[in-house]
């Protein structure tokens, strides 16, 4: 779960059960020993699931600003991101891009799960 290692805890619980649904993500980072446990507890059914049935998120803070449209050419990986649903405001007045699947009709809202931080989808 190293793509929530700067969520608070209602964002590492919904990574937490969203990427059960898609594990098609970073691996690069070893968990904390409070992460091994939120884990855990999640996989007991000692938690709630706060997501609706989300299987894909990202991270505006993460994605390419306005700026940097070099970082959106294909392929997707090795530094590159599907950029292709456009812009969007979500960090302040910093413009980034938004991957093409990440539609409004398709989020799904988490309490106190910040939109600059992560955005969850029911795709």
């Amino acid at each position: 779960m190293s793509e929530a290692s700067i969520g608070n805890r209602a964002e590492q619980i919904a990574i937490g059960f969203a990427c059960q649904r898609n594990r098609n993500h970073a691996t690069n980072q070893s968990p904390t020993s409070s992460i091994t446990q939120l884990a855990k507890d999640i996989l007991a059914g000692e938690i709630d699931d706060p997501t609706d049935g989300a299987n894909h998120w990202y991270s505006p803070r993460s994605m390419p600003k306005e700026s940097q449209s070099s970082l959106c050419s294909p392929p997707v990986g090795t530094g590159r991101m599907d950029c292709s649903g456009g812009l969007e405001n979500a960090c302040g007045s910093t413009k980034n891009y938004k991957p093409k699947w990440a539609t409004a009709e398709r989020q799904v809202t988490i309490p106190d799960v910040r939109d600059c931080y992560f955005k969850f989808f029911k795709l």
